[in-house]
C-alpha cells in the first residue's frame, strides 16, 4: 500500500533510519492476511557471515555465532474484536569447536504481539519481553503434555544439540501434531514445534566465526525490542498507518571473571501497515536481519563516517571485548548525535544508536 503523501513517507523513512541503528528495509506489502515464513536461507545465510571481519583469537577453531529466523502473521480488526500484527524471530546463539560440533546453545523468541483497533490504530506505548524473560507468564505449562514452560522445554533442546554438527541439527526428525522432536532422547523434555529453532541454529553454527571465545566461557543470549519511533497511527498519515517494532540481538561469550571475550549484534525491523478499516498487511514478504542484508541496508550513504550498519555494528561488538556488564551498563552515548557512542577509541568507527544493543549485552551477561 502506497503513502498518501509522500512528506510523510520521507519523515517516516528518516526516523525508521535512526531506529535500531538507521538504514532501510523492504516495503512490499503482502497480498492478503496469514502467516509468512520470513526464515532467509541456508545458504544466503552461510555467505552472509554474522560478523564482518574476525578479532584475534584466543583459542584457535572456537567460533561464536548467531542467526535469526522469523515469520509474520497477521488479521484484520472487525466487529468482534481487534486485529493482530505479529512478528515471531526466533535467535540461536552458538559456540563451536574446531571440529564443527557445537559447544553450548542459547535459544530464545522475541514474540511481539501488536492489537490493531478497528479504525487501524494501536497502542505505541505497549513493551515487550523475549519468551526466556517471560519465564513462567508465558503460560505454556498448562497447555503442555509434559507439563513444561516454554523456557524450560527451548533449554532442554538447547542441551540437546551440543555435540551436533550443522549438518546434524538440520536432520533432527520432528512429528506429531506440534513438530516437536521425535528423538526419545530429547521428546519427553521438549514436545513443542522445533523447526524454527533447528535452523536458527543450523544457520548460527554455519555462521559462526572466531572472535575470541575460549571452549569453557559462558555463552549467553540477549534480546531487547522497542516499537519504532517511524510508528504513526492512520489519523496522523492521511489513512495508513505503520506498526515497527525493532528487535535487537546479542550473542556474547564471557569468562570466569565476567569480561566479554566475543560479541555479535544484529537486529531485525518488522513492519506490518494498517488501514481505517481496520486491514493489517505485513511490509514486506521477508524480514532479513541487517547482518545479512549487508550493503543492501543502504546505511554508508547517509552516514557521517561513511560505514555500513553492518561495519559499525562488528567495530561495537569488537569495542566491547574485555569489558563486564557493568562497563557496558556505563557506556555514555552522545543524545545530539544519535546516542552514539562517545568514547574516542569507537566514535571513529561507529556512530549509531548503540542503546538497545547495550540493554541487549547486559541481558546477555545476566
Amino acid at each position: 500500500m502506497k503513502k498518501a503523501i509522500a512528506l510523510v513517507m520521507a519523515a517516516c523513512l528518516a526516523l525508521s533510519l535512526v531506529a535500531c541503528g538507521g538504514g532501510t528495509t523492504s516495503t512490499a506489502s503482502s497480498a492478503a492476511a496469514g502467516s509468512t515464513s520470513t526464515a532467509a536461507s541456508s545458504e544466503a545465510a552461510s555467505s552472509e557471515a554474522a560478523t564482518s571481519e574476525a578479532a584475534p583469537a584466543t583459542e584457535a577453531g572456537v567460533k561464536t555465532g548467531m542467526a535469526i529466523v522469523s515469520n509474520t502473521t497477521v488479521a484484520d480488526a472487525d466487529a468482534d474484536g481487534d486485529g493482530n500484527a505479529q512478528v515471531d524471530s526466533t535467535a540461536a546463539a552458538v559456540l563451536v569447536g574446531e571440529d564443527g560440533k557445537i559447544i553450548s546453545c542459547k535459544l530464545d523468541v522475541a514474540q511481539n504481539k501488536v492489537p490493531v483497533k478497528a479504525d487501524g490504530s494501536f497502542d505505541t506505548t505497549a513493551t515487550f519481553q523475549s519468551k526466556q524473560e517471560l519465564k513462567e507468564k508465558y503460560a505454556m505449562k498448562g497447555a503442555s503434555p509434559i507439563g513444561k514452560e516454554w523456557y524450560e522445554q527451548a533449554n532442554a533442546f538447547a542441551e540437546y544439540v551440543v555435540g551436533m554438527t550443522a549438518d546434524e541439527v538440520r536432520a533432527i526428525e520432528v512429528g506429531g501434531d506440534h513438530n516437536g522432536p521425535t528423538d526419545a532422547d530429547i521428546a519427553a523434555s521438549c514436545t513443542m514445534n522445533v523447526t524454527d529453532m533447528i535452523e536458527a541454529i543450523a544457520q548460527a553454527t554455519e555462521n559462526a566465526q572466531v572472535l575470541g571465545a575460549n571452549a569453557d566461557d559462558t555463552l549467553g543470549l540477549g534480546l531487547s525490542t522497542e516499537f519504532s519511533s517511524s510508528a504513526v497511527l492512520p489519523a496522523d498519515n492521511e489513512g495508513e498507518g505503520l506498526v515497527q517494532t525493532d528487535t535487537t540481538y546479542a550473542a556474547v561469550t564471557y569468562d570466569a571473571e565476567g569480561k566479554i571475550t566475543s560479541s555479535i549484534w544484529d537486529c531485525t525491523q518488522a513492519k506490518f501497515n494498517t488501514t481505517e478499516e481496520g486491514v493489517v498487511t505485513a511490509a514486506s514478504e521477508t524480514i532479513v536481519p541487517k547482518q545479512t542484508q549487508k550493503e543492501s541496508y543502504g546505511m554508508k550513504g547517509i552516514s557521517p563516517i561513511g560505514k555500513e550498519w553492518y561495519e559499525q555494528a562488528q567495530a561495537y561488538a569488537d569495542w566491547l571485548v574485555g569489558k563486564t556488564a557493568d562497563e557496558v551498563a556505563g557506556i555514555e552515548t552522545d543524545a545530539e548525535a544519535h546516542n552514539g557512542p562517545t568514547d574516542a577509541d569507537i566514535a571513529a568507527s561507529c556512530t549509531m544508536d548503540v542503546r538497545e544493543f547495550n540493554t541487549a549485552v547486559t541481558k546477555a551477561l545476566g
